[in-house]
Formats: structure tokens, C-alpha cells, sequence
């Protein structure tokens, strides 16, 4: 099949049945810039493709709906001014270079993927007259462009096969909606027929007000929403069994999401089990932030006759009731379960996925993107397991590291900023630590927190998102610009801390109580809280280290939580000379007894490393990061002496000095190497 000429085209156009995949990822029609599917027609010397339907479009179209005074014509890849415009009058979006149906007299233009409706077999347009609108409504196939991303106006649902529509009021049905009788007898409401109607109202099954199509008793000012009213529900999808709505108004405890209804439900006979309509419609398997595994969609849990524990939903940490729904983990031994309610709530911050896939093992773990590791020099044996003996690693990759088994607490990890606590990996050649925990960190991982994924940073000074310290070291940073330091991506949402007593915390985004260890309040990012006490920690004070080092004391500091000395003299800080409150927690020293504000102990800026170096792009020389200098010289910025952490430049002869609280306002600094 041949198509000798269109509309100037200079070539002829051969017809193509199908279209092979690789050339589907690949070519657009001419005609309406989509991709080439099925039938087409195509020049062999230009490639020069058109969808069959957009080769075949009328040259002419005399009364069209959207434009009844005059004819439109045709035009071929023409210019914005033969177009009459360089939008659809339609969609209102920019034609460009596609064809597109204009009217010269009125300066306007369409289109052609919008103008192409469904015609009758005389050559008109199919239209009809409804009940609930008072505008004729146009006919228009599934494939049509102006149904995408469209919701029924009847039922609320997106609009996936031939629909009705009315362009002047940005209305549009199914096709099944439209057809719905206009009057009809159920079973709901023996008494009277119920009239069909377009409005927005409160339905008196599901108990809630939206608009759409309503089935109606004037008489006793009863509504009944179209989608509600079906006598059986049935999607394979996200129930094995129908369900079937239960007439009769009752009280019920909802066997999906535990929670009570008080009107209409809807029963499966096969499992014996009575919901709300909505949650029919709950999906099967999800994945969450908080939790590595797929989670699945119970009715009740199935526990063992001798196992006594409680169950608690690990976002609000209140009990679960066994016996009705929850989603819990799908793999075995596993005990990770939460409320319905929790899991598919947004509001709670936990970002999740409907997923399809029943199989667990299906499922990719989000830390195969490996580790920063380059190399392996070296390996050797510690306690029967083999681990790395000298590595090359991304973050310092001028220098292979050694690994070490004992413990350093003079000495801080690169990453994390923390004490040296765990074995570890050192640079002989510079101040270069790592925890073998952190050296082994995934490239991309998934957290506890509402975004996706998130990527491993090595370098750079930042403000942790969750803490809010300024840090250096790694970092993890989300695809759009959120940025959390390794003590906060590595703290879970939920774990025992053992302070006084131990405490089972988990994170609540929303409390806004005093911290037991500081006693700040936190407005925006929430703090983790205990489940059985009023004991509060934000992030921040989750990270203090257990014991810390302070030239004032020569011996190691202890973090105490609650002073409990009567004697007043002894609620001072013995670094400030200020009164400390003795319910808040502080440093002490045993032997000298000296006590001191946790503040104190670790600086303004506990997790930024000094002896890094750094590049400021207002300066020409790298900086290095110190602590306190000696002669007191004074700050660029401020003109104040340097007496916090600071940034000095060690160029010979370059004097450059200047408080890190300073040059961070400008937010010009960036890591340039160890």
C-alpha cells in the first residue's frame, strides 16, 4: 500500500503495519510528535513517519465542535503565523512544529491529535444530549491526547476507555457513566426509585461529600453515589474473592484497617471478614522507608499459641490488634508489623510503593550499588573471619589504608566524626581514620526518612539535615538536595538507649517536647521519643559520645544524666563558671570531680575535623580548620580575634584568618582535600 502524496510532501509514503521495537523507542510521527506504534506510513529517503490515523486525517472539517463558524483546514509543519497562533486553543499547550487543524479568519489553531474525534458512519460527529449537563457531549476514543491524565466527573476515576466530554466545561465521563439508567429500584431503598443526578452531595452509604454522579430519593432526601452503590465489588488485584455490600447499616470494627464504621460495609463471605469500601481497594504488598523488606497486607496475624509477646506497630508504637488488618513483614522471622493506618497515611512522613511482586526474593536490596572500596591490597584473618588487611578507598585514594583492630578514642573517624571506637582503617602517611563500618558504607541506600534514595558523599562541609550540626565528613544526600551526616543515616528509626535506664525510642516528626538531655524543643523536625516515658531525645543529642576528652580535665569524661547531689555549689560548669541545671545531662570526671556542660566539652563545632582542609572561593589558598590560635589574630569578616574555630591559610607569608561562623553565612566553602 502506496500513498502517492501528503500535503506536499515530495515523496511517496509506504505503508507499515507494525513498527519493530527498537524503531518504537525511536521515531515520532510528524503528525501529532508522538511515537510511531502500529500502522504507519513512512518515507524511505527522509524519514518522514505519520500514524496511519494522522496520514489519513481529513484535509477540510466543516462545523467542528470546537470551532462551528468556519471550516478548518490542515496545515503541514507551517509557521506559528499560517497556524493563527502557536497554541491550542484546546489544551493550550504549544504546537510547534506538527501539523495542526486553523481557521484563517479567526487566527486560531488545534492540534491534530486534539481535533480527531469519533465520527458516526454518515461522516459526523457523535454527540448526545445527558440529563446531568446541560451542554450536547462529544464522543471521544481512549487513544485521544485530551483524556490523559483525566478523572471521570461521575465516579472519580481515571478515564482509560471511550469517553464523553464537554470542552466548554472541562467535563468529561466514561462512556459506562454516561449510560447509567436514569432512574433504577435498589434493594438500599426499597421504597421509592432513585433519579439520577449530577452534583455535589453527601452520600449517605460511604458517609463522605465529593461530587459526581448520584443516584437520589427527593422524597427522603437520600444520596447515593454511583460507584457506591454496585451490590459486589471484584478485583482479583487486591482481593482472591468479591466483595459484596452488606445493606444493612451497622456499627463494625473494619477487619482491613481496624479502625470503626458506622454505616454501609462490604463482607467477603469466603474469609468472614466486613470493610469499609475504601480499603476493598488496599494494596496487597508496599515497601517502606522504615524497613527493608516488602511488606504484605494481613487480615489478622497468625501467632503461635505459646508466643506472648505484644505487638506494636513500629511508626506509632501503640498495639496492634492481632486480630484485625495490618501490613507486616514478608519475610520469616521477621516481627516488623504497623497499622494500616500508619503505613498508607502520608501525613506520617514514612515515604512508601505499591508493588506487584509477591515473591520477597524478588525484591533488589537497594545496598548492590557496593561500597567505596577500590581495592583490596591485602587480606587477612581476625577471629576466623577474613577481612581486608590494607585497602585503596575512594575518599583517599592518595594513600592506601591499614587496618587496625584496637581501639583509639584519641582519634576521630573521617566519616563520621565520631571517636575511633570500633576497628578501623589509618592512613600511615596522614591524619586518616575510618571505622571498617563506615569504609564499607553502600554507594546508594534507602533511610528511614520520607524521600527515595540516597547517595554517598565523601567530601565536603555541610549542616545535617537532622541534627543540625555543621558537619564534614560523609554524608548521604537525597535526589533533591537533602543532605543527613553518617551519625544521623545510621541511627534506625527505632533502637534502645540506655541512659539511666534504658528507653525504647522511636521517631516522632511531630513531638515537640523538651529534650531530657538539653532541654531544647524542636519546632520542625521532630525528636525521638520513649514508649513507656515522657524520656525525649532530639538527633542531635542522640549523637552525644558516651565519653569525651577536654584539655581542661586529663582524665576521660563520662556523660551523666541526671546530677543528683543536693549540694547547690556543685551545679556549676567547671570550664564556664556558669550554673548548670542538674536534670539536664553533663560531662564528669571522677576522679577530679569536675563537671561541665556537654557544650563545653565538645565546642560550637564538634563534628567538623580540625587539621581538614579546605578551599574557600574567597581566597586563593587552601584553609585548614583549627581550633584556637595563640596570638589571637583578628577575622577578616568581623575584625574580631579569632578565639572559636577558625580558618586559617598556611601559605608562607599569607596571614588570612577568619571564624568559621563567619565565612559560613556566605556559603562559599567546599572541601579540597585531607
Amino acid at each position: 500500500m502506496e500513498l502517492q502524496q501528503h500535503l506536499g510532501h515530495p515523496h511517496p509514503l509506504v505503508f507499515n503495519q507494525e513498527m519493530n521495537h527498537q524503531s518504537e523507542e525511536k521515531i515520532c510521527c510528524f503528525g501529532c510528535r508522538r511515537k510511531v506504534k502500529g500502522p504507519s506510513f513512512s518515507c524511505s529517503e527522509c524519514g518522514f513517519f505519520l500514524h496511519k490515523g494522522c496520514a489519513e486525517a481529513p484535509i477540510e472539517i466543516q462545523h467542528h465542535p470546537f470551532h462551528r463558524d468556519h471550516p478548518l483546514i490542515l496545515r503541514q509543519l507551517s509557521s506559528i503565523e499560517e497556524q493563527g497562533g502557536d497554541y491550542c486553543k484546546v489544551c493550550h499547550c504549544y504546537i510547534g512544529k506538527q501539523f495542526s487543524y486553523c481557521c484563517s479568519s479567526c487566527k486560531i489553531a488545534f492540534h491534530l491529535k486534539c481535533s480527531l474525534l469519533q465520527l458516526d458512519t454518515s461522516g459526523n460527529f457523535i454527540e448526545i444530549l445527558h440529563r446531568t449537563h446541560q451542554h450536547p457531549l462529544l464522543l471521544i476514543d481512549n487513544q485521544n491526547f485530551l483524556l490523559q491524565y483525566r478523572e471521570c466527573s461521575g465516579c472519580s476515576t481515571e478515564l482509560v476507555n471511550d469517553s464523553y466530554g464537554c470542552f466548554d466545561c472541562n467535563i468529561f465521563f466514561h462512556k459506562k457513566c454516561v449510560e447509567l439508567p436514569i432512574k433504577i429500584s435498589h434493594p438500599y431503598h426499597r421504597k421509592h426509585k432513585l433519579i439520577l443526578e449530577s452534583d455535589f452531595l453527601f452520600c449517605n452509604l460511604c458517609q463522605t461529600k465529593h461530587s459526581g454522579l448520584f443516584y437520589c430519593c427527593s422524597i427522603c432526601n437520600l444520596d447515593f453515589h454511583s460507584k457506591c452503590l454496585p451490590p459486589s465489588v471484584e478485583d482479583k488485584k487486591y482481593h482472591e474473592h468479591p466483595f459484596t455490600l452488606f445493606l444493612r447499616p451497622n456499627s463494625f470494627t473494619c477487619d482491613a484497617c481496624d479502625t470503626q464504621g458506622d454505616n454501609v460495609s462490604y463482607i467477603c463471605s469466603t474469609c468472614n471478614i466486613q470493610v469499609h469500601k475504601d480499603c476493598i481497594s488496599l494494596p496487597r504488598f508496599i515497601r517502606l522507608t522504615l524497613h527493608r523488606h516488602p511488606l504484605s497486607r494481613n487480615f489478622f496475624l497468625s501467632i503461635h499459641f505459646h508466643d506472648s509477646r505484644t505487638w506494636d506497630c513500629r511508626i506509632c508504637y501503640k498495639k496492634i490488634n492481632t486480630e484485625h488488618g495490618s501490613y507486616c513483614c514478608s519475610r520469616p522471622n521477621c516481627d516488623f508489623v504497623i497499622h494500616v493506618k500508619c503505613a498508607i497515611n502520608w501525613e506520617n512522613k514514612f515515604w512508601y510503593e505499591i508493588t506487584e511482586l509477591e515473591n520477597p526474593d524478588e525484591f533488589k536490596e537497594l545496598d548492590e550499588s557496593g561500597n567505596l572500596i577500590i581495592r583490596v591490597l591485602r587480606e587477612t584473618k581476625v577471629g576466623g573471619n577474613v577481612v581486608a588487611a590494607e585497602i585503596i578507598h575512594s575518599s583517599h585514594d592518595q594513600h592506601s589504608l591499614t587496618f587496625n583492630d584496637e581501639i583509639n578514642d584519641n582519634k576521630h573517624c573521617n566519616g563520621c566524626m565520631m571517636p575511633i571506637s570500633s576497628s578501623f582503617y589509618y592512613c600511615s602517611c596522614c591524619d586518616f581514620f575510618l571505622h571498617k563500618a563506615c569504609a564499607e558504607l553502600p554507594r546508594r541506600t534507602l533511610l528511614w526518612f520520607p524521600q527515595s534514595s540516597f547517595r554517598l558523599l565523601t567530601d565536603g562541609i555541610f549542616k545535617c539535615w537532622l541534627c543540625d550540626y555543621d558537619c564534614s565528613g560523609f554524608s548521604y544526600m537525597s535526589a533533591d538536595g537533602l543532605v543527613v551526616c553518617l551519625r544521623c543515616a545510621t541511627t534506625p528509626h527505632n533502637f534502645t538507649y540506655q541512659a539511666k535506664e534504658p528507653h525504647y525510642l522511636f521517631y516522632d516528626a511531630e513531638n515537640v517536647s523538651n529534650c531530657s538531655a538539653c532541654g531544647r524543643r524542636r519546632h520542625r523536625k521532630g525528636s525521638y521519643i520513649c514508649k513507656d516515658c515522657n524520656f525525649v531525645l532530639n538527633s542531635g543529642c542522640v549523637a552525644l559520645p558516651k565519653t569525651a576528652l577536654h584539655n581542661f580535665d586529663e582524665h576521660p569524661l563520662k556523660l551523666v544524666y541526671e546530677d543528683n547531689k543536693d549540694y547547690p555549689l556543685h551545679h556549676w560548669c567547671d570550664i564556664c563558671e556558669k550554673e548548670r541545671d542538674p536534670k539536664l545531662w553533663f560531662y564528669y570526671c571522677e576522679v577530679c570531680d569536675n563537671a561541665m556542660h556537654p557544650k563545653c566539652v565538645l565546642g560550637e563545632y564538634p563534628f567538623i575535623k580540625l587539621g581538614s582542609k579546605y578551599k574557600y572561593k574567597g581566597h586563593s589558598h587552601p584553609l585548614t580548620f583549627i581550633q584556637k590560635i595563640d596570638y589571637r589574630p583578628l577575622c577578616e569578616k568581623c575584625r574580631e580575634p579569632c578565639e572559636d574555630l577558625t580558618l586559617e591559610c598556611e601559605e608562607h607569608g599569607c596571614n588570612f584568618v577568619g571564624h568559621w561562623k563567619c565565612l559560613r553565612v556566605s556559603s562559599m566553602l567546599y572541601s579540597y582535600h585531607h
